[in-house]
């Protein structure tokens, strides 16, 4: 099912934490989509080493962006010698997400985001959901539908990837943070890819 980009940014979503309710704009978590806010680069450094310790010991990729890209592996279970070319600039993705804060020994148990209703169901009771959207979300690669690094993130993906892609809060949130996510703290998304639909289809 696509996403009408625009439509869900105008969206909002009432977050209940500790009795607290805070209004947040929706549109893959807001700061994902193409009109992030405004960065500083001052925790980038810090912010990076943490994420590289905490995927040491695995194989990744940094984009252009700076974003960090692992592949955690494919549903589908495909060896990497029977993988063809994965998707290309102009194709557009099908996936799935869930969006963590990123502390400074890894993400936290919960997500505080997801398109995901079996997890949402597992976040806590006072945490409402009631708009957040659980249909796949559709992005086409260069479009500038979300941000850079997640449009790098997808490049050569193949149906039943996922992945775990880590923004520094330089590209994320920034300075202000978001809803319930503080200022300057990185995360984490996991995005499964559900399906790839290539420019000659």
């Amino acid at each position: 099912m696509s996403v009408n980009w625009a439509y869900i940014m105008q969206m909002g979503m009432r977050m209940k934490l500790n009795g607290i309710f805070v209004l947040a704009v929706v549109g893959l978590v807001v700061a994902f989509v193409a009109t992030s806010c405004v960065a500083t680069d001052e925790f980038a450094p810090k912010q990076r080493t943490q994420i590289e310790k905490y995927l040491s010991g695995k194989e990744y990729r940094v984009t252009a962006d700076s974003a960090f890209v692992y592949l955690a592996g494919n549903k589908y279970e495909i060896p990497e010698t029977d993988r063809r070319q994965g998707a290309l600039v102009g194709d557009r993705v099908t996936f799935n997400f869930e969006a963590y804060i990123f502390e400074s020994n890894g993400p936290e148990d919960l997500p505080y985001y997801t398109n995901k209703q079996y997890v949402a169901e597992m976040l806590p009771e006072d945490l409402n959901t009631e708009y957040w959207h659980f249909e796949p979300m559709v992005a086409t690669i260069g479009a500038g539908d979300i941000l850079n690094p997640l449009e790098e993130a997808f490049e050569g993906c193949i149906n039943g990837d996922s992945l775990l892609v880590f923004l520094t809060s330089s590209i994320a949130y920034g300075s202000t943070g978001m809803g319930i996510v503080p200022k300057d703290t990185p995360v984490m998304m996991i995005l499964t890819v559900e399906g790839v639909e290539t420019k000659s289809e």
